[in-house]
């Protein structure tokens, strides 16, 4: 993925958490938003060998850490366009395992 993708996905990350928790009735704070879209681009800028978790085990930690929230999110708990790219980053991840 180059960055630019990578900050995309961050992005659609966040966005499709915000919607989520919106209807959880969680109030939310931008700035614990910003920090999260620092965390997801600095473990997805690195090599897929190196990313220690998954797009929604990093969504499921911050939102338990930050939030004190215990429900586990899924990907589809986050919109179409975030499960989609959730889908495209593991298979991309799966590719570069196979070769």
């Amino acid at each position: 993925m180059t960055n630019l993708e990578i900050t995309s996905f961050a992005k659609t990350l966040c966005k499709g958490l915000k919607q989520y928790l919106k209807n959880e009735n969680i109030k939310m704070n931008d700035i614990d938003f910003q920090e999260l879209e620092s965390i997801l681009i600095n473990e997805f800028n690195l090599p897929f060998s190196e990313q220690a978790q998954t797009p929604t085990q990093l969504l499921n930690n911050f939102i338990k850490t930050i939030y004190k929230f215990e429900k586990v999110i899924t990907p589809q708990d986050l919109g179409i366009e975030a499960h989609k790219q959730i889908m495209i980053w593991g298979l991309l991840k799966a590719d570069n395992f196979n070769g």
